[in-house]
């Protein structure tokens, strides 16, 4: 299982982030952005497939 790590961030833009949630009444989580997968066509035909038979929605990532 890939965990998501935060999100290092500047002093200014945590400031930012601060105040978008004074702005919006809620609290921020910033997370880092994972590199996603690179997939052929037959392996994204396969996570489609395992998707319409899970009922879920699956995101590939490149570890």
């Amino acid at each position: 299982m890939i965990t998501t790590k935060y999100a290092d961030l500047a002093p200014e833009q945590v400031k930012q982030v601060q105040r978008c949630e004074e702005e919006l009444g809620v609290t921020i989580v910033a997370y880092a952005k994972p590199a996603y997968a690179e997939l052929s066509e037959g392996d994204l035909k396969k996570v489609q497939e395992l998707e319409k038979s899970l009922g879920l929605s699956l995101v590939a990532y490149r570890v």
